[in-house]
């Protein structure tokens, strides 16, 4: 037998009992044996090398390797404990990782779930609903859920719910109310988040020159701020400047 075979045989064994020994996922043993040689190297860059060196950062890389081979891992670990023990945060716990995923319509329920007895107008679980049915495109309903946590929770206070709500009200085209909650957020909201949606709305009703003194003013502040403002806010800072690219050219 060829030595090369020998040596990927003997990482194979080496890896394979690493695996029941640490107490890793069984499916990086199929991955050992379906990969010869790649996946035993994607396993002791992944958990092997930072179960050694035991860095936060290496516990990250775990993480993210067992997310990109099994995203449901998590999922499924929250129906598990559900299952176990219904309480108010499994719930509020399973519904986050729900819409984390993208299943906003099931999220939705459980947060419905969990609004029961003293919890039955808690202002994060409201709010987790609200996020839940637009997402789903229940814009009437995240209105409902925010309009309760509002009128429940006087002293409660969310900058992302406030855009939230922004949002639902452009989303059922009730642009003038929309457009008061833009305004009163850009005091107060930190991020260009708010400030590009709000440039967003200006442009669709028309006041093109608005929408384009608004994104000007989002890149000037981006190009005075410090570099990790700009790190963070990376994604709506690009989206920002594409759009005023074609206010310019438009």
């Amino acid at each position: 037998m060829p030595l090369l075979a020998l040596l990927v045989i003997a990482c194979q064994v080496t890896c394979g009992l690493h695996v029941v020994r640490s107490g890793q996922e069984r499916y990086w043993i199929y991955l050992i044996i379906a990969l010869p040689g790649l996946g035993c190297l994607i396993y002791f860059l992944g958990i092997m090398l930072p179960d050694m060196l035991g860095s936060h950062r290496g516990r990250r890389t775990i993480n993210r390797l067992h997310d990109s081979i099994d995203p449901d891992r998590h999922l499924r670990a929250l129906r598990d404990e559900l299952e176990i023990r219904d309480t108010r945060d499994t719930r509020i716990n399973l519904a986050d990782e729900l819409l984390r995923m993208g299943q906003a319509e099931e999220a939705a329920k459980h947060y419905q779930i969990a609004l029961r007895g003293i919890h039955s107008d808690a202002p994060d679980i409201l709010l987790g609903l609200a996020k839940a049915r637009f997402a789903h495109d229940d814009f009437a309903g995240c209105r409902e859920s925010l309009e309760q946590l509002i009128n429940k929770n006087p002293d409660f206070r969310s900058a992302d719910g406030h855009l939230l709500y922004a949002r639902t009200l452009e989303a059922l085209n009730e642009n003038l109310k929309a457009e008061e909650e833009y305004q009163a957020l850009s005091s107060y909201y930190s991020g260009p988040e708010a400030a590009y949606r709000y440039a967003l709305l200006l442009r669709s009703m028309g006041r093109q020159r608005e929408a384009r003194e608004m994104q000007q003013q989002i890149q000037t502040y981006a190009r005075r701020a410090p570099k990790h403002y700009r790190i963070l806010h990376k994604e709506w800072l690009e989206l920002s400047q594409l759009e005023l690219r074609s206010l310019q050219q438009g």
